[in-house]
């Protein structure tokens, strides 16, 4: 640090505008963020797996990444490893104006004031193995990952203890694979409440201008809705929910559904509560070859693999609009 500076912000910037087109290493060690660090040169960030950039002062996001023109030949910028920090402080990362390969992996988002990732316009980036977690009281209402964006694939990405876990709030033709939501870790705020970030939580959710999201293996894990969709052709494909027996959430809806055509197929969806409904919706939806566990005959479940002698009957099409 240089004289009168009193945390580390100024000497990353410093590091960062050194370094344009370039990759800047971070050793470990905790870093205090009092004043936002902005990239707008193309520096990409190597962390050390041990290394935290931690909010020591409001702000609105530790870290913002505006993904600018590369120069010709340049196979695109990335941030790997270590940790952002919001510290009920800050929501940790913010990426803007990103174009053709903007690569994040094998990061840590903890304790995001309003989200650990917001992603705002452009297209093609590629997210794997990120953690969001929440480990302090205080910040019910925040959002894991928030989409405004397209073209996109967000693989091996958890969200603990987010009141939301994903929001593709815009953007087309997002991809997500393996993707596990859950939360119920931190306790209720007052006695008799529910679990912290279980009140009014959603595990995924697709907004209306978020067309053509696929999910792929996707684990809606202990939340009051699994998967609000409101987005055209929104496809759910092998993914599953259950409730944590644990955290007694009751008045369950695991589908909710608004808008557009859906396809639901090859899931499995585990009864765990007293009060679940598979399905609230309007829209136009097809089932396919669904696996149920703990419900009933006279429930009815959609599209639901039903044997016989003849072998497997499925439900035909079904248009809940009519």
């Amino acid at each position: 640090m240089l004289a009168g500076e009193k945390d580390d912000s100024p000497r990353i910037v410093r590091a960062i505008e050194a370094t344009p087109n370039g990759v800047l290493t971070i050793p470990r060690g905790t870093y205090n963020i009092a004043t936002p660090i902005v990239i707008s040169n193309n520096c990409s960030l190597e962390l050390n797996k041990n290394a935290i950039l931690k909010a020591v002062a409001p702000m609105d996001f530790v870290l913002t990444i505006y993904d600018r023109k590369r120069p010709k030949g340049d196979c695109g910028s990335f941030m790997h490893g270590g940790t952002i920090d919001g510290n009920g402080m800050a929501s940790c990362l913010n990426i803007k104006n990103f174009y053709y390969h903007y690569t994040l992996s094998d990061l840590i988002l903890l304790n995001g004031k309003g989200c650990g990732l917001r992603v705002d316009k452009g297209c093609e980036i590629v997210c794997n193995n990120l953690y969001a977690k929440c480990t302090m009281s205080g910040l019910a209402g925040n959002t894991a990952y928030l989409i405004n964006g397209g073209d996109s694939h967000y693989t091996d990405c958890h969200a603990i203890d987010y009141t939301i876990g994903f929001d593709i709030q815009s953007g087309g033709s997002n991809r997500l694979t393996r993707c596990h939501v859950w939360g119920g870790l931190l306790p209720p705020l007052k006695p008799g409440e529910p679990c912290e970030m279980l009140k009014d939580s959603v595990n995924f959710r697709i907004g209306k201008a978020g067309s053509s999201t696929i999910l792929r293996d996707c684990y809606a894990d202990t939340g009051v809705i699994g998967y609000e969709i409101h987005g055209a052709e929104t496809r759910l494909l092998g993914c599953s929910y259950f409730s944590n027996t644990k955290y007694k959430l009751d008045n369950i809806t695991i589908i909710k559904h608004t808008d557009g055509r859906l396809l639901v197929s090859e899931g499995s969806f585990v009864k765990s509560a007293e009060h679940m409904t598979i399905y609230d919706g309007c829209g136009t939806v097809e089932w396919r070859n669904m696996f149920y566990w703990g419900w009933k005959d006279e429930d009815n479940c959609p599209g639901a693999l039903k044997f016989n002698q003849q072998g497997a009957k499925n439900q035909p099409f079904l248009n809940l609009a009519e």
